[in-house]
């Protein structure tokens, strides 16, 4: 009886034991089959586009003729000229030392311009020339000597090539200046003399008696300048090379007078030598 009775209580034990075990796997949700792999391939990225910038095209090498004993005119001039092939929209902004209307004038037959260049260039006493298809093409020393030469352009044989729309610049420039706002801030009397040298007698009365400029003894005599009325100024031709330039002048007190200012040629164009 010992013996069945062992039996009797191990069985329910084990019972309840395999119950046990029974309950367990039923809720360990241990999968009876591994679940199949997504073998279904990633979607192909897209090809990138070719995003090379291409090279820039090369810069037009323009033919200027050389300039004996003076390398920096033709060098000066060729700046200017590459960017009257390549880029002629700036070039109006940097040649701000001509008249704005003239400028566009002069510049607009550019074949021309280059046809002249291409030939040897000649020193003359104020200025640096190439001539080539009955056209002159004139820089100022001024102009070499700012790394940037903005030429007139002109008939070829013209021995008075400017005009009086340059003497009226010239007086817009110098006043300008003196208001305190200059038509460009490299526009000083230094790199660019308004002021005639005396380098002749000043004498626009024909008296025989000339001496020096006035304005050259005296350069600040428009220095209360506050403001000027360019679009009333006239220009009145004098004996030879002079010419009278009337422009209304207002001064720091607000008065308003008209000044008459009196101009000739010198070895940069247009310069001013009196104000009355």
């Amino acid at each position: 009886m010992g013996g069945t009775g062992r039996r009797a209580l191990l069985a329910p034990v084990v019972a309840v034991v395999l119950a046990a075990g029974v309950a367990c796997d039923a809720q360990s949700g241990i999968p009876t089959e591994q679940a199949p792999a997504d073998t279904s391939s990633a979607p192909l990225s897209a090809v990138e586009p070719d995003t090379t910038t291409p090279p820039p095209a090369p810069v037009p090498q323009v033919v200027v003729g050389d300039v004996p004993g003076n390398p920096a005119a033709a060098d000066a001039v060729r700046a200017w000229a590459t960017d009257l092939v390549t880029r002629p929209a700036t070039v109006p902004a940097r040649c701000w030392t001509l008249p704005p209307a003239q400028a566009a004038d002069q510049y607009a037959d550019t074949a021309t311009i280059l046809g002249a260049l291409g030939r040897p260039g000649v020193e003359g006493q104020f200025a640096v020339s190439w001539t080539g298809g009955g056209t002159t093409v004139s820089v100022k020393r001024s102009e070499v000597a700012s790394g940037y030469a903005c030429p007139h352009v002109h008939p070829a044989g013209t021995a008075d090539f400017y005009t009086p729309a340059d003497a009226e610049y010239a007086v817009t420039r110098f006043l300008s200046r003196e208001s305190g706002a200059p038509v460009n801030r490299a526009d000083t009397e230094t790199a660019y003399p308004l002021i005639c040298p005396g380098f002749s007698p000043w004498d626009p009365s024909g008296t025989g008696t000339g001496g020096q400029p006035p304005l050259k003894a005296d350069p600040d005599v428009l220095a209360g300048t506050r403001a000027f009325a360019a679009d009333a100024m006239t220009a009145t031709q004098g004996r030879g090379d002079y010419l009278d330039v009337s422009v209304p002048v207002t001064d720091v007190s607000g008065a308003t007078e008209t000044k008459r200012i009196t101009l000739s040629i010198g070895p940069d164009g247009y310069c001013l030598g009196e104000v009355t």
